[in-house]
């Protein structure tokens, strides 16, 4: 009998990245191999959590460019050197958490990554269920999106020295989380 997962698994994942980075993040690979490596399952996009500075060119999500990203805690600094420029649009800070979309072989090898999922992140569930095309997200729950400037003002220093901080504990909460997960996937 043919077995269709295993060959659109190795379909996909013999192709090129296509993420902006053009590669899986460091902190996320030994999560994506362990998935990779089992039989029922593999990752079709991740990112083990960012902070992201952006301005907003219009209200559509690929319509902004990107100051920086970091997949690690940031500096105060970073963030006041680009406002010391004019600022003509929005800039945010988001700081966003570890997300994973995982193919699945079946409902029954879903229900197994879900049951591990949950037991570390609140948002895990089955994003696409057609024919034999089974996708389960895990997302973490940490994520801090804030304007902090525009034409018309700029966050002031304590404001953002606190949101620096915040982003930066939430990022390390994400960090553990996905620690803990890589010991759970291992078992599934």
């Amino acid at each position: 009998m043919f077995d269709c997962f295993s060959k659109e698994k190795s379909d996909f994942l013999r192709k090129k990245d296509k993420s902006k980075k053009g590669c899986v993040d460091e902190d996320i690979k030994e999560i994506i191999n362990i998935i990779n490596s089992k039989k029922d399952y593999y990752t079709t996009s991740s990112c083990s959590g960012r902070i992201v500075l952006l301005e907003k060119l219009s209200n559509r999500k690929n319509e902004s460019n990107w100051l920086f990203a970091r997949h690690n805690k940031i500096k105060f600094n970073e963030i006041k050197n680009y406002l010391k420029n004019k600022i003509k649009n929005e800039i945010w800070l988001k700081q966003e958490p570890l997300i994973l979309h995982v193919r699945c072989r079946n409902l029954k090898s879903a229900k197994k990554l879900l049951n591990a999922s949950r037991k570390i992140f609140k948002r895990a569930g089955v994003i696409s269920l057609g024919e034999n095309k089974i996708m389960v997200e895990i997302i973490g729950s940490e994520r801090i999106d804030a304007i902090i400037a525009d034409r018309n003002f700029a966050a002031d220093e304590k404001y953002l020295k606190n949101l620096v901080k915040y982003a930066n504990r939430n990022f390390e909460e994400n960090k553990g989380k996905g620690e803990r997960f890589l010991i759970a996937i291992k078992n599934i």
